[in-house]
């Protein structure tokens, strides 16, 4: 019978090892966010757009989402999942175009939408389309 009781325990043990928690169980469906960058009432064409989760309810992978906008200032997130953001608007700098992300937090005219920024987004299942028109004055 000892035998038997092994293999049973086994089985069980083996069963319940792949049985972890899915980390994103909690937070919701994913949604595709989409939406358009202007400045000054001209599309931003080619600017990093960042959400950043303000809550720490998720796993480190899922708070933050880049983006760049094409020549009509449109950008797309794929698989944000709902919760407040806070949105960061950065130029890429020409000269450190090598480097992957290279962003100009601190000078030109998307300089107050970086890591100061006031912009935020209250990301859900049917509010995912955020337009943001940018001044520069």
């Amino acid at each position: 019978m000892r035998p038997a009781l092994y293999s049973v325990l086994l089985f069980s043990l083996i069963a319940l090892s792949g049985c972890g928690s899915d980390p994103t169980a909690d937070l919701g469906t994913a949604v595709t966010v989409t939406g358009t960058i202007t400045l000054d009432s001209k599309p931003s064409d080619g600017v990093e757009v960042i959400f950043k989760r303000l809550d720490a309810g998720a796993p480190a992978e899922y708070r933050q989402y880049v983006a760049k906008t094409d020549s009509a200032g449109k950008y797309s997130l794929e698989n944000v999942y709902p919760a407040k953001y806070a949105v960061m608007v950065n130029e890429i700098k020409e000269e450190k175009a090598e480097e992957e992300g290279a962003a100009a937090f601190e000078t030109g005219p998307y300089k107050k939408f970086g890591v100061n920024s006031e912009l935020t987004a209250d990301v859900t299942e049917t509010n995912k389309t955020f337009d943001f028109e940018l001044t520069s004055k």
